[in-house]
Parts: structure tokens; C-alpha cells; sequence
């Protein structure tokens, strides 16, 4: 099959954009035909179709730091793009969407959606949070993309359920962004700095939505907070601002961007993830400590798709409650053997996760769009776990206690 991928960006400050060359390579590797098209550089075996890329003035210095542009959707690169094109499939609701569905359409191209991005996100990214411009931008994203298509993948039920409970009409199948093989249990030894202390992990973007000053905070209201490491591994538009605030925790946490292995090495031996963000449709970040068997504790933002990784609700807090946090942060500190054993219960979450599953129920989406077998509002699970059936087979009887803080 010849499948065509529109998305602004190619660039890797974006977690969509990650996403997306996973899921590319994912259909590369299993013979598939796979074009482009996006602003910025290339390399890769697959075709790539430049189009002009734009900054607004009031989100550019955030765009720039996660190296971003919004795409123009010049007609004659996408026809060129979509010529013996099997499918299209738009990743972003943004401006080249409207008229990459059009020619896709006038093509007679099979052309399907994604949702990636919410209203939230480009909100946080010009350092507001506004539930009016939430608004605006949801009837926004309708506009370009959502209403104009019949079918659109979701990366979580929340995803689905978001756009379903906003008058979405369309086809609305759930696959996971899935966990690249890397990301498993590979015997790494704890880096000797970090001694034995108790070692909370975050990976992400430093940025509003994504909360790191509520862990530091969190952290520092721990009674244990002498003996907690905070590593905090990324980059963003409030790196300096962590790190002066990191300067009065009693152990200086780590602030700054990893490389792959030292990231891998760290989800390996960290005791436990630690994750507050308040706007996901899924989580990357936590899809990767999953499938390291690291288990996740998360704040329960209404906005965020992340809180389907905790075991059980010793692994949640509530949403900007820096003290919720630190009664967590001290349960576990106080339960580190457990936190031990709950590895198995996480792996086996994991497994409805990886990435040869997530390709294959891709596979099976586009081979049904293209057929023209999708039924129209349904939400369907292609990967993933129901709820009900996460609850029931990841976590063992001892793990499933009531607990309060």
C-alpha cells in the first residue's frame, strides 16, 4: 500500500511528530510504501515533499524552541504527493490539513485523520490557560481537519471520547502510538551517582502544561526529600526557570536534555516515574516507562489521556495538589519493595502496547478505509486495553488494597 502522511512538522521537539516517524518506519519495515510531506529537513527511505512552514508571532519563541513550524498546504507539492496514492492520512489539525483533504478528495484518494493535538497544547504554548480559546480552537481543528474526514485514529479511548462528546460524526478507531521495542528491560546497572537514593524520574518538554515546577514542589514538601533524586531530562521554554528553582532542593535534581542510552538507562533503574502533565491524548513518556517495566504515578487532570498507566489509585494525585504529590511520593518511599514487585504488573500492561501490535491494527485501519469498511460514529478498540480489562488482568490481588492519602 501507498500511504501518504501530511504533517506540519519533521522535526523531533514535538511528541506528534515522534510519534509519527515511529509509526513510519513501523510500516517501512513491513513493506509498505510511505511519502511525506512536511516542512523542514529529511532522512530516511521514504519519499519526502517539502512545503513552506510559518510561525505566528504570538507563539514563535515557543514554536522555535520545540523546532516547529505550521505547514502551508501548497496544492501543486500534494498533488505531486498523493499521485498513486492508496491512502492519505493527516496527523494535525492545522491549516495544510483543509486543503490536503480537499486534493486528497478531488485525487480520488482514500483520506483519513489523526488527533494528536489538542486545544490545550497550542494554548500552553503561548504560556496561557483559557478555556474561551479552547473553544476557538476546538471549532478550529473541526474546521481543517476532524469534519472533513470519515474515519480519524486515536491514540487512547480518551482521545476518542473527547471527540465523540464534541459532535464528531466520524469513524473513530483507537490505536495506541505503541512502545518501540528499545523500550524494555535491558539489565542496566544504576548509574553510581545516584547512590541509593530514591529516584523519581520525569522525561519531557519543559513546558507549562507539562507541570515539572509541581514536582520539584512536590518533592520539596516530601518529608524524605534528603534522600530523593529528581531527574527531570529534557528541554523546553522553562529549562532555566526549573533549574533556579531546583537550586533550593536539598539534592540537586538533574535538568537538562539525555542521550538515548543515558534516557534508556535511567527508565531501567529509576524506582518510580513521576508524571503531572494536565494535557495528553496519550503520553509518550509514560508509554516509554511502561515498557521498561517502570511503574507510573500521575496527576489526574480531566485533560489527560495518562492517567489509563497507573496500576491502581495509589498511583494517582490530584491534578496542581503539590501536597497530594508529596503523600504519594512518601507512600512509595516507604514502599520501595513493593514498587519492586509491581514491575511484572507493568510489563503486562505494557504488552497491549507494543509497537508490532500498533502497526498491525494500523495496517487493519487503512486497509479498511480504503475498502471502505468503517463504520461511521463508532468507536472501535484496536489497541490498547478497555478499562475494565486493564483493571482486571494487570494488577495482582495484593496490589489491589484501598488505599487513601
Amino acid at each position: 500500500m501507498k500511504i501518504v502522511f501530511v504533517i506540519d512538522s519533521w522535526n523531533d521537539g514535538n511528541g506528534g511528530v515522534v510519534a509519527t516517524k515511529r509509526i513510519v518506519h513501523g510500516l517501512i519495515d513491513r513493506g509498505h510504501q510511505v511519502g511525506i510531506v512536511s516542512t523542514g529537513t529529511h532522512t530516511g527511505n521514504y519519499e519526502f515533499h517539502e512545503v513552506p512552514g510559518f510561525a505566528p508571532p504570538f507563539v514563535r519563541e515557543s514554536l522555535e524552541k520545540m523546532n516547529f513550524l505550521f505547514a502551508r498546504g501548497k496544492k501543486s507539492v500534494l498533488r505531486k504527493a498523493f499521485e498513486g496514492a492508496d491512502l492519505v492520512q493527516v496527523q494535525f489539525p492545522f491549516f495544510i490539513a483543509r486543503n490536503a483533504v480537499r486534493v486528497a478528495k478531488q485525487m480520488g484518494c482514500t483520506v483519513t485523520g489523526a488527533c494528536h493535538v489538542q486545544p490545550q497544547n497550542v494554548i500552553s504554548a503561548m504560556g496561557k490557560e483559557n478555556p474561551g480559546m479552547e473553544k476557538m480552537l476546538s471549532a478550529f481543528f473541526d474546521f481543517c481537519l476532524y469534519n472533513r474526514v470519515d474515519a480519524i485514529q486515536c491514540p487512547s479511548r480518551f482521545a476518542a471520547d473527547q471527540l465523540a462528546g464534541k459532535g464528531c460524526r466520524a469513524h473513530l478507531r483507537v490505536i495506541s502510538n505503541g512502545i518501540p521495542r528499545e523500550y524494555a528491560p535491558n539489565g542496566a546497572k544504576r548509574p553510581l551517582w545516584l547512590g541509593d537514593r530514591f529516584v523519581i524520574l520525569n522525561i519531557g518538554r519543559h513546558a507549562l502544561e507539562k507541570r515539572q515546577d509541581l514536582l520539584i514542589e512536590g518533592v520539596l514538601r516530601s518529608k524524605y526529600r534528603d534522600n530523593i533524586q529528581l531527574l527531570l531530562c529534557g528541554k523546553g521554554e522553562n529549562t532555566e526557570k526549573l533549574r533556579k528553582r531546583g537550586i533550593t532542593m536539598p539534592v540537586q535534581p538533574l535538568i537538562e536534555y539525555v542521550s538515548h542510552e543515558d534516557k534508556l538507562a535511567y527508565l531501567n533503574t529509576a524506582d518510580m516515574y513521576l508524571h503531572a502533565s494536565v494535557v495528553e491524548l496519550e503520553s509518550l513518556s509514560c508509554l516509554e516507562a511502561v515498557g521498561c517495566g517502570l511503574p507510573c504515578l500521575i496527576g489526574d487532570s480531566p485533560h489527560s489521556a495518562a492517567s489509563q498507566f497507573a496500576l491502581d489509585d495509589r498511583f494517582l494525585f490530584a491534578m496542581d495538589d503539590a501536597d497530594a504529590l508529596a503523600k504519594k511520593i512518601d507512600y512509595w518511599y516507604e514502599h520501595r519493595d513493593a514498587l519492586r514487585e509491581l514491575k511484572q504488573s507493568v510489563l503486562a500492561m505494557a504488552e497491549h502496547y507494543r509497537m508490532e501490535k500498533c502497526i498491525t491494527a494500523l495496517e487493519e485501519f487503512f486497509a479498511d478505509a480504503v475498502a471502505g469498511k468503517l463504520d461511521a460514529e463508532e468507536i472501535r478498540m484496536a489497541s490498547g486495553p478497555e478499562p475494565e480489562e486493564a483493571a482486571e488482568e494487570m494488577i495482582p490481588e495484593f496490589a489491589q488494597g484501598t488505599y487513601r492519602s
